[in-house]
């Protein structure tokens, strides 16, 4: 095969072409009207970018073919079928499909100058693409070291549900390198009910649109689970179709945590963990507006512990705890649907029972009284101590308030403690 350049032709064409080659086989030389200037051989190894190959085009289509050609030497080639006989339509759409850039017909130095001309402007557009396509590149590679850079996940997927770009923090979110987040879906990468809650929240927002911003769980890992402010808005093409989604997810599970430690210590006693007297009151007062509207009886109770001072005094104030938190644990026991057990404050407990609870009130306190008396009762130089004295009183909420029952069942169980302790004592 015979491989040789011009450089006067070339030079003298475009200073952006690195070089002509005559690609001919079996040594055929130049045809005359390109042999104006001496011939370099070149070894085939040695094709640049941005060369342009004269193919001798055969009657027989004997030789190497233009599609042979770009795959030997790449794309970036400008390949000229040159003729030295006129060629058919039929032939030179056939050149053109098989990898032809143009097609000449030996006419003299002036035809081809015009051949390298077009080739300049395709290297030139070629070029300025190519140029384009790595300032993009750069900008993009910028963009993404930049979000790398944040620690909120950050992700874009496509109008189907496709990750098409996330950074560094969504693609540790998920446990997983960029490479496996992008082309893939979120049931592909999280369990199936995080992946259908987050894909309703989608169909939710392509069908209204804009912004849409909420907390929710997520659960990405069986031992890990988070909570997320979660940013989404429906990116639009320039035509104003709907072509993708934006997320940012803001980690706020240490604050969730937060909350439900402070909630928990504006309800819960310190100490016991039973709800506090202000939690108490707020749920009765629920229950109650429920039983005026559909007329139904509820019940009170006022626990004592009985000989409670004697146990602090004898054993030590930490003994006490335990068995308060003894007697609480006994009480939560029994708090189904319907029963809500309170630290008073001391060693005074509430108790009240609303719905199908209420009629059960005095079998559930005395459940709690023989429990209790059995595990945490303790003998003591004054008598058994650690027992519950217990009141209760029924009353009708569209009568009575609940500040009236709970005294009539305070007063019930005095009466408790003044005929034995360790007793339930129904108030009037």
């Amino acid at each position: 095969m015979n491989l040789a350049r011009r450089p006067e032709l070339s030079d003298a064409s475009t200073e952006t072409l690195s070089g002509l080659y005559w690609y001919a086989a079996d040594g055929e030389p130049v045809p005359p009207e390109l042999d104006v200037a001496p011939i370099i051989i070149h070894d085939i190894r040695t094709v640049e970018a941005h060369a342009v190959l004269l193919l001798p085009v055969r009657p027989d289509t004997t030789g190497p073919g233009p599609g042979q050609i770009r795959a030997l030497h790449g794309q970036d080639i400008y390949i000229i079928a040159v003729s030295q006989l006129p060629v058919s339509l039929a032939r030179q759409q056939q050149l053109y499909a098989e990898g032809a850039d143009d097609v000449h017909v030996l006419e003299g130095c002036v035809a081809m100058f015009a051949c390298l001309a077009r080739a300049k402007r395709h290297f030139e557009r070629s070029h300025g693409a190519e140029t384009k396509r790595r300032d993009l590149k750069a900008q993009l590679d910028i963009l993404q070291d930049a979000l790398d850079h944040l620690p909120t996940p950050i992700y874009l997927k496509n109008i189907n549900g496709w990750y098409q770009a996330c950074n560094t923090a969504f693609a540790n979110l998920l446990s997983r390198p960029r490479e496996e987040v992008i082309g893939h879906r979120l049931e592909e990468l999280a369990p199936a009910e995080t992946a259908e809650k987050h894909e309703t929240s989608d169909a939710r927002l392509r069908e209204l649109g804009g912004l849409m911003c909420y907390e929710t769980d997520v659960c990405l890992h069986d031992d890990d689970q988070r909570y997320v402010m979660l940013h989404k808005a429906l990116v639009s093409d320039e035509h104003g179709k709907p072509c993708g989604i934006a997320g940012v997810m803001i980690d706020i599970t240490e604050r969730k945590r937060l909350e439900a430690r402070l909630m928990n210590a504006a309800e819960r006693d310190p100490l016991t963990d039973a709800y506090n007297r202000r939690k108490f009151f707020e749920l009765a007062d629920q229950a109650i507006s429920d039983a005026v509207a559909h007329g139904d009886t509820l019940c009170v109770a006022a626990i004592d512990v009985d000989n409670f001072k004697s146990i602090n005094d004898e054993f030590g104030h930490a003994e006490g705890d335990i068995t308060l938190c003894s007697i609480v644990d006994i009480l939560r026991t029994h708090e189904t649907e319907g029963v809500i057990v309170a630290r008073a404050g001391g060693e005074e407990f509430f108790v009240f029972f609303f719905g199908a609870a209420a009629a059960r009130a005095e079998e559930i306190l005395q459940a709690m009284r023989t429990e209790i008396s059995q595990y945490c009762q303790i003998r003591t130089a004054v008598g058994l101590a650690g027992t519950i004295s217990v009141g209760m009183a029924a009353f009708d909420p569209a009568a009575e308030n609940i500040d009236r029952a709970l005294r009539r069942a305070d007063a019930a169980l005095y009466h408790a403690k003044h005929h034995g302790r360790n007793r339930l004592s129904r108030a009037r």
